[in-house]
């Protein structure tokens, strides 16, 4: 029997930085041993007699002894904290679309808010 999630063929997406299965920016990416990242949040709960079974190739990865997940993939974790600092998310709801953000200062903070139309006008 296969794990939850491991019903149909996961198609990449076209951005690198997006996880195949919940298709949101990696959060706490983790490599497996066929060199595909997941986010961790969406490998708990797949392991098995001490391995995971990549979603995408099906190959298996060997866990270490007391670990749940495979290691974390640094690349990917500082690819995204670039893409964060560059492209920050809506602070309402994530979505990143550069041309239809705004942005205000709170006062007295350093902290600046990034909001998007969609929830501009959702909140209006």
């Amino acid at each position: 029997m296969e794990p939850p999630g491991m019903e149909g063929s996961l198609d990449f997406p076209k951005n690198p930085l997006l996880c195949p299965i919940c298709h949101d920016y990696f959060t706490e990416p983790c490599i497996l041993s066929c060199y595909h990242t997941f986010c961790a949040r969406c490998l708990r709960g797949r392991e098995q007699d001490r391995r995971l079974i990549c979603p995408f190739c099906r190959q298996p990865t060997m866990l270490k002894d007391g670990s749940a997940l495979p290691p974390p993939d640094t690349l990917m974790r500082q690819l995204i904290e670039i893409a964060n600092s560059e492209n920050p998310p809506c602070s309402n709801c994530d979505k990143r679309d550069r041309a239809n953000m705004y942005y205000c200062n709170t006062c007295g903070t350093d902290q600046t808010y990034f909001l998007c139309l969609f929830e501009l006008f959702l909140v209006s």
